[in-house]
């Protein structure tokens, strides 16, 4: 069942005058700076940035080697630019599961995840089995991405069980890519001889022919992809429907994804695979107010500044993204939309939500 939430404007509203309702838990720094980031006078907006107080955060963002370390760079950057009061420091980490137990034990304050991820951290499945994490909040999603395998072309590897007994990296130690590498290939009673390792350590390991192939789970066009295709010619196995449709019938949170002939030098057809939203994660302590600041930044007033850092991502549907998340949305989130005149599922909105009157 869906409701749409509707936004009133009040009388102190209309003359200018905003008053922010801060969420439960997390700095109330957001409640001055809401007038300046949505109107009032220039008094009003100076009057806001000088008395906002400083707040420190960390995100955690993907291995540097990752195409998505840079756009949280910039997410930091277009936050902090918009709202000055919040000093971000941008962490590297080893990949959305590594990124998760960070903001579970509150090492990170907003980090970078994966629908798959998020579906069994909330829900205390697979990776954090009997582990339920209902402090999981989503403040929005902002890129599909692919789980490429990959395999050297001269391996002659070109389906799943052809890596069967074969030297191969799962992924970067500790992300997601590797989790689902296990998922899927266990669904298919595939059993390489598994090299673990981080992803810089595979990429050295694949430019040497110590191993097969590796996985990496990225945007389409992915940096990393390119390196290993610049070291060894590569081939991205293409999985059939029949194996498409048991993959996500066994894990529901996955979708069908294609990259296009032409995207990597030397693969002419269209690899179809399976792969994940990635998402800005964090949980009940951030404020709704900081929240909704955070996510105005980058839906609206620090829009140029991520992408620029980050063109692929440009035309990509954030709102309908977001809104096929299988965990709650933060408060902020949800004021946002509402704001905006978007329909919120029922079941997104968390329990403390406060509707801005």
């Amino acid at each position: 069942m869906k409701k749409m939430l509707a936004l009133a404007l009040s009388a102190a509203l209309a003359a200018g005058t905003l008053a922010g309702c801060g969420g439960s838990g997390g700095s109330d720094s957001g409640a001055t700076t809401q007038a300046a980031a949505q109107g009032g006078s220039a008094e009003t907006k100076a009057e806001a940035k000088t008395e906002a107080k400083d707040v420190f955060w960390t995100f955690a963002a993907p291995p540097a080697s990752s195409a998505l370390y840079p756009y949280w760079v910039s997410v930091g950057q277009a936050v902090s630019t918009v709202f000055p009061q919040y000093k971000i420091t941008t962490s590297e980490s080893q990949g959305a599961v590594a990124i998760t137990k960070s903001v579970r034990n509150g090492e990170a304050d907003v980090g970078n995840s994966v629908s798959s991820t998020d579906y069994e951290n909330y829900n205390g499945t697979g990776t954090f089995e009997g582990q339920p994490f209902k402090d999981l909040r989503m403040l929005f999603y902002y890129e599909v991405t692919a789980e490429m395998f990959c395999t050297t072309k001269d391996s002659g590897i070109t389906d799943l069980k052809g890596l069967d007994g074969q030297r191969f990296n799962p992924g970067g130690t500790g992300t997601s890519a590797e989790d689902l590498c296990h998922k899927i290939l266990g669904l298919f009673n595939v059993n390489p001889d598994y090299f673990v390792a981080s992803q810089a350590d595979a990429a050295d390991a694949y430019s040497n022919r110590e191993i097969v192939g590796t996985i990496k789970l990225g945007p389409v066009v992915d940096s990393y992809v390119m390196q290993l295709n610049a070291s060894v010619p590569v081939n991205v196995i293409n999985l059939s429907d029949e194996e498409i449709a048991k993959i996500i019938e066994a894990y529901p949170f996955l979708i069908k994804v294609t990259i296009p002939a032409g995207t990597y030098d030397g693969i002419d057809q269209d690899v179809n695979t399976v792969g994940t939203p990635q998402g800005a994660q964090t949980t009940t302590k951030l404020s709704q107010q900081d929240g909704y600041n955070i996510v105005k930044a980058m839906f609206d007033d620090g829009k140029s500044i991520w992408q620029a850092a980050y063109p692929s991502g440009a035309e990509n549907d954030y709102v309908a993204m977001t809104l096929a998340s299988t965990v709650p949305l933060h408060a902020g989130t949800v004021q946002y939309f509402v704001e905006q005149g978007i329909e919120v599922p029922e079941e997104l909105i968390p329990p403390e939500y406060v509707a801005v009157q």
